[in-house]
């Protein structure tokens, strides 16, 4: 549960960024790392992520590479991923 409404913190935070600068203002640092791989476009910050399934997620959307879903442990986050990559 707390898995979910993590990811679903990390959804919300990453359609609202204008800009990488408001990351940094977040405490989680999985979230932050989350943040500013979105918003940077950067994948090396995706692999400071320590929670794999997140970890996972971020480097799917960033790659645009549905295998990355297929690691995530989590089935709701497993199909919301491959939801998400096109």
């Amino acid at each position: 549960m707390r898995l979910l409404i993590c990811f679903l913190f990390i959804l919300g935070t990453t359609s609202v960024l204008a800009d990488s600068s408001n990351c940094y203002s977040i405490q989680n640092q999985d979230q932050k790392n989350y943040c500013l791989a979105i918003s940077k476009n950067q994948d090396s910050y995706c692999y400071s992520i320590r929670e794999n399934d997140s970890k996972n997620l971020c480097l799917a959307q960033l790659k645009k590479q549905k295998s990355f879903c297929y690691s995530i442990r989590s089935n709701d986050m497993k199909n919301q991923c491959l939801g998400l990559v096109r």
